[in-house]
């Protein structure tokens, strides 16, 4: 069972990838792993219900690669902190289009919205992880790891926005602005944490 639901987990990512959320249809997704639309509805009763599986299943690749930049780090905040940022651009060049679909009127009030709020929370958690390895080896002071972690978690998704908001109207990705983000999140790294390195 688990096997089938990876499959059309996989399935539905490269539809959603290519065609966004809205313009997929769940008869597109049976279609592409020749099964029944009911044998689909078998496992996910509802489009909702395989949006959020297959954000979950994009969102746990990105938090267990972050994990393991984490754990690598030796004392080098800021390179820690550019290697994650490199990493999820990976995904977001990937990805595009979901994200800037999770920006839509349309996902407002759905499920999503919680679960985006647990995939913000888990942001945080990592980057607080990461902040207090930083100051328990003496390479920063930071009054509250986990507020620090917060409000650089805020301002690294505000950079995002701010980059494709035009796509989030228009609905048409331009790829080229993950570059654009990544520089100005990489930028904005550097200046808040300079003078503070020890």
């Amino acid at each position: 069972m688990e096997n089938r639901k990876e499959q059309i987990i996989e399935a539905a990512l490269k539809r959603f990838s290519h065609f966004g959320f809205q313009k997929t249809t769940m008869n597109e997704i049976a279609e592409d792993l020749r099964i029944t639309k009911a044998n689909l509805y078998y496992y996910y009763p509802d489009k909702t219900s395989l949006i959020l599986a297959v954000l979950h299943s994009v969102i746990d690749n990105i938090h267990a690669d972050e994990q393991t930049l984490i754990n690598k780090y030796n004392g080098n905040l800021i390179d820690t902190l550019v290697s994650i940022l490199e990493m999820r651009a990976s995904f977001l060049r990937k990805y595009y289009v979901l994200h800037i679909a999770e920006n839509l009127d349309w996902l407002k009030g759905m499920d999503i919205q919680c679960t985006m709020e647990g995939f913000y929370n888990r942001d945080v958690e990592c980057i607080s992880a990461l902040f207090k390895k930083a100051v328990d080896s003496g390479e920063v002071a930071l009054e509250n790891a986990a507020d620090a972690a917060a409000a650089y978690v805020e301002l690294t998704k505000g950079v995002s926005i701010l980059h494709t908001v035009s796509d989030i109207i228009t609905g048409i990705p331009n790829e080229q602005n993950v570059e654009l983000i990544l520089a100005s999140q990489i930028r904005a790294t550097k200046l808040i944490f300079a003078g503070k390195i020890k």
